[in-house]
C-alpha cells in the first residue's frame, strides 16, 4: 500500500484553531496535502489570508475565519459557517493558545 493511501483524508473537513502560523499552519497544510478541506481559525486576518492562499494553491476547499475563540458565541457561529461552507467537521485540531502572563512570572507551585 502506498503511504499516501494510508493518510488519505479526501472528503474530510478539518478545523485548525491557531492555523494561521507556526505548528497550526504546518498541520493545516499537511491536512490539505492529504486531501482534507480545511478551515483555519485565527485572530490575525492578514496571517489567515496568507495561509488561506497556501491552502488554495494546494487545491482543496478552504476558508479562514477571523475569530477570538474566547468568545463562545463567535465560536458557535464560526463552526456553523464551516459546516455550511465545507460540510460536517471530521477533524478538530485545538492548537490556538495564548499566554496572558508568562509562566516564569507565576509562583513555581502553579506550574
Amino acid at each position: 500500500m502506498k503511504m499516501s493511501a494510508l493518510f488519505d483524508l479526501s472528503g474530510k473537513v478539518a478545523v485548525v484553531t491557531g492555523g494561521n502560523g507556526g505548528i497550526g499552519r504546518g498541520i493545516a497544510i499537511g491536512l490539505a496535502e492529504a486531501g482534507a478541506s480545511v478551515a483555519i481559525f485565527g485572530r490575525n486576518d492578514d496571517k489567515n489570508q496568507h495561509v488561506l492562499s497556501e491552502l488554495n494553491a494546494i487545491g482543496v476547499p478552504s476558508i479562514a475565519v477571523k475569530i477570538d475563540l474566547t468568545d463562545r458565541a463567535a465560536a458557535a457561529t464560526a463552526l456553523r459557517r464551516v459546516e455550511s461552507e465545507l460540510g460536517n467537521i471530521s477533524i478538530l485540531v485545538n492548537n490556538a493558545g495564548t499566554c496572558f502572563r508568562p509562566m516564569w512570572s507565576r509562583p513555581r507551585a502553579s506550574w
